[in-house]
């Protein structure tokens, strides 16, 4: 069949995106979907998302209370595209009445402005010629300039395997390393299903020696780059695909590099389609006249969404979306470059740039992905030209829903918690916190006995701060954790788990959670979890009653996981089916910090 011209879900001004966001609310039992413009209360429907005006850095604003269960979630971005320090403060006191907020505008929706479709091309045919048996390959492992010769290594490699688009070669050094069903993998997966994913949605990388096959490298050297500082999966370099590149600086090939350490199995399956859409992207932008490297977020963004549509695993995922909503205002979604910023390993930064992306793709279309790539604008500018809509809109409704998503009712995926939050009480001590560019910082505050409750939040003018409100219904239930870590008899750390509901309602028990506010750059130490039944016998039961307290048996914790701060969370759901959610934040030996 013709490839199709891609479709584009959603034109919307930002008060249409407000709407999908309320219509989102009101699925989740948080919303009625009408949105009134009265004054007072009626301006703050239960559920619906305000974006208020911001003037010089700051924003006031009085919400509905009138009992101790009113909330309201506060979300509070930096829009600078610069990295920084940005101090912010939000305090709340007792107010007489509520009033209409002053709203915030992000910019008109426009036509959305997409690349030509992909040409209909026939169904590539193997070569009429074996691959070569030992190839010569130029691999970047020491530290410092990769315009230097002098750090890179020579590996002559040995051909493994191959298949009617791709060919395998070994290093040498790991040949006892890389099994034949590994490489069978590889050859049966970019056969059968990555490149025929590819070309109906992606495009193909350019077949840049002309052999008529992709080239992947198993090497063990991945596990050792950069002088030992750096361990990766795989990787493509965009320099192999310059024809122009001299040797040891660029190997003239099409081609992915593996670490020796995979198997096979889902994970692999992933790498591989990760890293293919790497070289399909650098291929689409940096070798088109005048082009260039897309911009580091959104090239990791992209090949991260291309492991969703293939739906081999999440295991390249699930580690960097838990450091990202273990903090958000830590991991800045706009990196220009990942490597110049020495932020390659940091996981949060990859998980903030694929929930965005992520968000993007369920609101504008699964072609959103295709539409990207073969754009020729690049970054921010190619997100905006692909949706018609602002940067500016667009992050707002991706903050906002991060909190809201994870509140709908009976949604399984487990990276649909809700972002850490502080809490803050009316009168009470402001919650301060500091931003780096594009980050976000959630604060539910507690309702008062008064009939309204005064916000005002407060940033430097060169955050560009953003601010939306949202008021939660008085009948989600609160859970409230503390946690703490203590070395056991045996010399291991022993995390101990207290939980309380605090407003009456019970709450089904589906999961405890803990997770480094900063991640090691090992994969293998991933966040820890109980579920099931070893959630059940660590409480001793399944659901939290209401108003109950409960504490869970010590619970022993990987090797490595301390010291530094730890956050843990309690997730759940009430009767209505709503994500509800407990959290704190503890040392790894220490006394219990509580929300």
């Amino acid at each position: 069949m013709p490839a199709r011209r891609p479709k584009v879900y959603a034109r919307r001004t930002l008060d249409a995106i407000v709407t999908g966001l309320a219509a989102l609310a009101a699925l989740a039992g948080l919303a009625r979907p009408a949105i009134p413009r009265d004054a007072g209360e009626g301006a703050w429907p239960v559920g619906t998302p305000r974006p208020i005006a911001v003037r010089a850095g700051a924003a006031t604003f009085v919400v509905p209370s009138g009992s101790a269960g009113s909330r309201t979630l506060i979300v509070v971005s930096s829009l600078s595209r610069k990295p920084g320090a940005y101090p912010i403060r939000i305090s709340a006191r007792p107010a007489d009445r509520a009033q209409s907020p002053i709203l915030a505008e992000d910019g008109a929706a426009r036509t959305p402005s997409l690349p030509p479709p992909l040409p209909l091309t026939a169904e590539p045919t193997a070569p009429g010629w074996s691959p070569p048996a030992a190839r010569t390959f130029h691999l970047p492992v020491r530290d410092g300039d990769l315009a230097s010769p002098s750090n890179y290594v020579s590996v002559t490699a040995r051909l493994r395997g191959f298949g009617r688009a791709v060919q395998v070669y070994v290093d040498p050094a790991d040949l006892g390393r890389v099994d034949e069903a590994t490489v069978r993998d590889v050859v049966a997966t970019f056969d059968d299903r990555v490149l025929p994913r590819a070309r109906q949605t992606i495009g193909t990388a350019r077949d840049i020696d002309g052999d008529g096959r992709f080239t992947v490298l198993f090497s063990g050297w991945l596990g050792h780059l950069a002088d030992g500082k750096l361990a990766v999966d795989g990787f493509v370099r965009g320099s192999d695909f310059e024809i122009g590149q001299p040797s040891p600086l660029g190997n003239r090939c099409d081609m992915m590099y593996l670490s020796a350490s995979l198997a096979a199995g889902p994970h692999l399956r992933t790498v591989v389609a990760h890293e293919y859409t790497h070289a399909v992207t650098y291929c689409r932008k940096a070798l088109r006249p005048a082009g260039g490297d897309e911009e580091g977020w959104l090239d990791e963004a992209l090949a991260h969404l291309a492991e969703d549509l293939h739906g081999f695993s999440r295991s390249n995922l699930d580690y960097r979306v838990a450091a990202f909503l273990a903090a958000p205002e830590r991991y800045r979604l706009l990196v220009d470059d990942y490597g110049t910023a020495d932020l390659i390993r940091s996981h949060g930064h990859r998980g903030s740039a694929y929930r965005f992306l992520r968000w993007c793709a369920d609101h504008y279309g699964p072609d959103l992905l295709g539409t990207l790539i073969r754009s020729d604008r690049r970054g921010v500018a190619n997100l905006e030209a692909a949706t018609g809509m602002s940067f500016a809109a667009l992050y707002r409704g991706w903050s906002v829903g991060l909190f809201l998503d994870a509140m709908r009712p009976n949604e399984s995926q487990e990276d649909r918690v809700p972002p850490r939050f502080a809490r803050l009480t009316p009168g009470g001590e402001d919650d301060v916190a500091t931003l780096d560019g594009t980050t976000s910082h959630f604060t539910i505050v507690d309702g008062a006995t008064s009939a309204a409750v005064a916000i005002t939040v407060t940033g430097p003018p060169g955050a560009e701060i953003q601010v939306t409100a949202v008021r939660l219904p008085e009948d989600y239930p609160r859970v409230d954790l503390d946690a703490r870590v203590e070395p056991g008899s045996d010399g291991r750390l022993l995390l101990r788990v207290r939980l309380r509901e605090r407003d009456g309602r019970e709450v089904a028990m589906e999961s405890l959670q803990w997770s480094p506010e900063v991640p090691p750059a090992d994969r293998a130490r991933r966040p820890g979890s109980l579920t099931g039944e070893a959630l059940v016998k660590a409480f001793g039961r399944d659901r939290l009653s209401g108003h109950d307290r409960i504490a869970a048996a010590p619970i022993p914790l990987a090797a490595g996981t301390g010291p530094g701060p730890l956050v843990v969370r309690f997730v759940g759901h009430d009767a209505k089916g709503r994500r509800v959610v407990g959290q704190a934040e503890c040392e790894a030996i220490g006394r219990p910090s509580r929300d």
